[in-house]
């Protein structure tokens, strides 16, 4: 295992210990305030986010997730390293680390933005979205094609895991797009208040913590080419 390699690892095991630690706490700050249990499916990020709402710890939030940002751009970077070191398509692999790294500052502003600053957020939230699928469809037509090399040479039954994992990653995302909620999702909220009325399962939150879990799922295509 090379230096890249080991790299890559720590950043991304780093990264995901930070986000779920940062999530647990700001999880139990969230019910410390007499609200209902926080929910993934009917909550929005910026609503897990205590930043100056809570104690003089609230400061821990930006500071964590920004960290852990940071380790997942060092994480695309690092393979972008390595297909230079390995003369492959240098070009691509730059191109996919800073799309990766512009969905992660995207994702960071989408959890300070409020849903009062609504259109703002929508906004947010739509370019996140965009980009995920952009670094997708990205993947699936460069990794799994025989003409294209990266760290290593092609290997047929790496580009077909590839091909199918990313597949469906596409296959989820189509979902968390065309959604039937879509056409009343705005019914489900309460714009301009800092309280919001909605049904048990809110759409727009789940297009939201929807596309960072395909964000974070979207570093394994890279691991795969990263050591096999």
């Amino acid at each position: 295992m090379n230096l890249r390699q080991i790299t890559y690892l720590v950043a991304i095991a780093f990264s995901l210990i930070l986000f779920i630690t940062i999530f647990v706490m700001e999880m139990k700050a969230f019910g410390r305030t007499g609200s209902k249990k926080y929910s993934f499916l009917r909550y929005f990020p910026f609503e897990l986010n205590r930043y100056r709402r809570d104690s003089n710890w609230s400061y821990c939030y930006p500071i964590g997730v920004i960290a852990a940002s940071l380790a997942l751009s060092l994480a695309s970077f690092s393979f972008a390293l390595a297909v230079q070191g390995n003369g492959g398509a240098i070009i691509i692999a730059y191109i996919i680390a800073a799309i990766s790294t512009i969905t992660a500052i995207v994702f960071n502003i989408v959890t300070f933005v409020k849903l009062s600053n609504y259109l703002m957020h929508l906004i947010f939230a739509v370019v996140f979205l965009c980009l995920n699928l952009l670094n997708l469809v990205l993947q699936l037509f460069f990794f799994t094609n025989p003409n294209y090399s990266f760290v290593s040479l092609p290997n047929q039954a790496s580009q077909i895991t590839i091909f199918v994992f990313v597949f469906l990653l596409l296959i989820l995302e189509a979902v968390l797009m065309f959604n039937p909620a879509y056409k009343r999702w705005n019914k489900m909220v309460k714009v301009d208040a800092e309280t919001f009325n909605r049904p048990r399962f809110n759409y727009l939150a789940m297009l939201e913590w929807g596309n960072f879990l395909i964000y974070i799922l979207s570093f394994v295509p890279i691991g795969i080419l990263m050591f096999f």
